[in-house]
């Protein structure tokens, strides 16, 4: 059971950081602006987003078995789609049904270990799944880039569509059917209003919608180019880069679930953690010439101090009711997945203004960096006003 959880985060974390890798080959074949190419893939993120809310429901309603396997479908299909597009158009919907299939996954795997473990150990494994998961992403990096440089393009995506059919299948044999938690009426009937009410879950909303954005916008879409035009590597040298990043990914997720476990509070881990992670983006913008060594050195320290998004989860399952975990794990999903295309969005439309106001290439990434920066700082003094419970201290 442990291990599908895990395998659906990496098939996760292969999507979302394979976009700096194939964005530059698909730039080259479809002669797109940067804006447009972030439109094309936060396509994915946009399609998640609309996805979560039924999805979220349905996990509280049925459990996460059958939604899960039906999803791992729709991203074979996709995936094949993606495989042997021949234009933009297929492109941007086999990016669409990926983003589908994918809506439910964090959300399920929630449901999966609250139902299935003690509560105390609920932010550990969490952490356990980001850090195995972590192959998804490093799959997504050098190893993807090594393989498009020596084999079709169709060949690659679709062994990764028939690894996902695969997945599908697995999914009914290793998860079981759990019954659903009793609830209060009135509640199941408020759904997702009903939390949206309350004031500390909100707080918690506030921080996530800078969780999963600033990490998929650099190491899945803006890092590859910026490490290639600005910092002068190679594709393979900046595929490797991209490959470090996400084993920061997984030294950030057993570090932070262990954190979970054994720090004396959950808040301070989440603040000081989210300062250091928009401390190195704002001090990468500060320096004009900060070199390879450097530059990369604050991605890793970025990347790493993201996971605090591993606590921040383990915080929103202390206030949410069991029977509406599947809704509450959704809406943190949701406000940190909706940040995602905008952040990418925005990234190249201010490399675009940038461009046009006549800045050089090093100083319109420095403006980028700086505005991720300033959005965690301004998140996390929301969140820092939240009241934790005497529970709530670890």
């Amino acid at each position: 059971m442990l291990a599908v959880c895990v395998a659906i985060f990496a098939l996760g974390q292969f999507h979302r950081a394979s976009g700096s890798v194939f964005t530059p080959i698909l730039m080259q074949r479809f002669a797109l602006p940067a804006a447009t190419i972030g439109g094309l893939v936060s396509a994915m993120f946009l399609a998640t987003i609309v996805a979560q809310l039924p999805f979220g429901a349905l996990l509280d309603r049925s459990g996460p078995r059958r939604l899960l396997a039906l999803c791992m479908a729709i991203v074979s299909v996709g995936t094949v789609v993606f495989a042997l597009a021949g234009g933009f158009g297929a492109a941007v919907v086999s990016r669409v049904l990926i983003g589908i299939g994918l809506a439910s996954m964090g959300a399920a795997t929630h449901v999966i270990i609250a139902r299935n473990f003690a509560p105390r150990d609920f932010g550990y494994f969490s952490g356990l799944v980001v850090t195995l998961g972590g192959v998804g992403g490093l799959m997504g990096t050098y190893p993807l880039a090594l393989a498009l440089e020596r084999v079709a393009w169709p060949v690659v995506f679709g062994t990764v569509a028939a690894l996902t059919a695969v997945l599908a299948v697995l999914i009914f044999r290793a998860v079981p059917h759990v019954p659903k938690p009793e609830g209060d009426a009135e509640e199941e009937v408020g759904g997702y209003l009903s939390l949206l009410r309350q004031k500390e879950f909100l707080k918690v909303l506030a921080l996530g919608v800078v969780t999963f954005a600033p990490i998929t916008t650099i190491t899945g879409l803006w890092g590859g180019p910026y490490l290639q035009q600005v910092a002068g590597m190679s594709p393979e040298g900046a595929g490797a880069v991209l490959l470090l990043l996400f084993v920061a990914t997984i030294a950030g997720g057993v570090s932070f679930g262990m954190l979970d476990r054994r720090a004396k509070s959950r808040k301070r881990v989440i603040l000081v953690s989210a300062g250091l992670s928009a401390a190195s983006l704002l001090v990468l913008a500060l320096l004009e010439r900060p070199g390879v060594v450097v530059t990369v050195a604050l991605l890793l320290a970025m990347v790493f101090f993201q996971h605090f998004y591993v606590p921040l989860g383990a915080h929103m399952r202390r206030l949410v009711p069991d029977h509406m975990l599947g809704r509450g794990s959704t809406l943190l999903t949701l406000f940190a997945v909706a940040m995602i295309p905008v952040m990418q969005v925005g990234f190249g439309m201010i490399l675009d203004w940038a461009e046009v106001m006549g800045w050089d290439l090093q100083d319109r990434y420095r403006l980028a960096f700086a505005a991720i920066g300033g959005m965690i700082v301004l998140s996390t003094v929301v969140y820092s006003t939240v009241r934790t419970a005497d529970d709530d201290v670890v």
